[in-house]
């Protein structure tokens, strides 16, 4: 039986004609940039990953604080030495943050703690004239509370009763249970207009209204109810901006989940697809290209990067070295998300890719001639 000659497709010349209008093609794109020397407004911002504040922290806040806050019910006892037994009067903090204590009158006492309340009470006897030097102790027996209602991303969601004393986003957040595994970092507060009414009455001044019962100085609040607040931006120092976050009654608290964040990658890999990048981690380029299954060919080195950055009409294309980012943490590029990552075809990964079709023609051709 006379052998098949070989297809015009299988001849080695044909093969290498292919070859070389591939590599012809090979970098028709180019890169804006190198990774190790991307400048910093266009590298990715690294992840802040879910609100990094545990329940256990926030349960603390929400239990630790010891403050009087207006609405607040009070047992007062104020000992001269001159009673047969001592009497606590009951008295509840007004909307002023003041109490009315027997016989020395009216003392201002929100945003204190019992001790230092009591040592207002008994400062004010003395000056007063009415003690010399009296005993005064103050002990709380109710706390007035704010009813917030906490929706989306956490573990009990519904409205739950939280100290005005400590009436914060964060632990109105623990109240409801604190985060889900899918909560995201930004929150939405949605202010009740009946209650900013009611506080801008009382101020006189509709510009300014009182976000808490009482702590000091009123707050400015925009005039829009609604207000976004990413807790990433919050941190462990940031003690100020969390005192900022004031809830107040009937506020409504939106715990939004967190967005997918997906990275493309194509090109030569092993599995091309898109792939969601880790919540609490950076996704870096060697990272993706493993997601995809690794790359498909042994010597396939150069990687384009493809972002779209908002103020920029035309994509940036950043390139980047397979060898060199395992050597180089700056070469091994951040991701963002939308990033494309393609591993492109080169010089070198053409001629190997060439050389295995050469060889399996080859074999064929081999294997059809034995079997002759």
């Amino acid at each position: 039986m006379k052998q098949k000659p070989p297809t015009p497709w299988q001849s080695p010349l044909v093969s290498f004609a292919i070859l070389w209008f591939v590599v012809g093609a090979c970098g028709c794109q180019v890169a804006n940039y190198r990774a190790a020397s991307l400048p910093p407004e266009m590298r990715a911002p690294a992840t802040h990953g879910a609100p990094n504040m545990s329940l256990s922290r926030l349960s603390s806040m929400a239990s630790g604080s010891s403050l009087l806050a207006a609405g607040d019910l009070l047992n007062i006892t104020v000992l001269s030495g001159l009673e047969d037994e001592p009497k606590a009067k009951p008295a509840r903090i007004g909307d002023d943050g003041t109490i009315n204590v027997p016989l020395v009158g009216a003392v201002r006492v929100a945003g204190l703690d019992e001790q230092q309340a009591a040592e207002l009470v008994r400062v004010a006897a003395i000056e007063r004239g009415i003690f010399r030097n009296p005993q005064v102790t103050i002990r709380v027996t109710e706390r007035a509370m704010n009813y917030v209602t906490v929706l989306g991303a956490v573990s009990e969601p519904g409205t739950h009763p939280v100290p005005k004393s400590s009436s914060n986003l964060l632990v109105a957040i623990a109240a409801a249970g604190g985060f889900t595994e899918e909560a995201g970092t930004e929150v939405e507060v949605l202010r009740q207009p009946r209650r900013l009414l009611a506080d801008k009455e009382k101020s006189g001044n509709p510009s300014m209204i009182q976000t808490v019962a009482f702590e000091g100085p009123m707050a400015q609040v925009p005039e829009s109810r609604t207000q976004r607040i990413d807790l990433a931006m919050l941190s462990d120092s940031s003690a100020g901006e969390e005192k900022n976050l004031s809830i107040g009654d009937q506020d409504v608290v939106m715990v939004h989940p967190s967005k997918k964040r997906v990275v493309h990658v194509s090109g030569l890999v092993r599995e091309p697809d898109q792939f969601e990048m880790p919540r609490d981690q950076d996704l870096h380029v060697l990272d993706a290209i493993a997601m995809a299954g690794g790359a498909s060919s042994p010597v396939a080195d150069k990687v384009f990067v493809i972002r779209r950055l908002e103020e920029e009409a035309e994509p940036l294309v950043i390139q980047v070295s397979i060898s060199k980012a395992k050597m180089d943490g700056n070469e091994n590029l951040r991701l963002a998300p939308g990033d494309m990552v393609s591993v492109e075809t080169t010089i070198s990964t053409s001629i190997v890719d060439s050389i295995k079709h050469v060889f399996r023609i080859s074999a064929g051709v081999g294997g059809n001639f034995l079997s002759f």
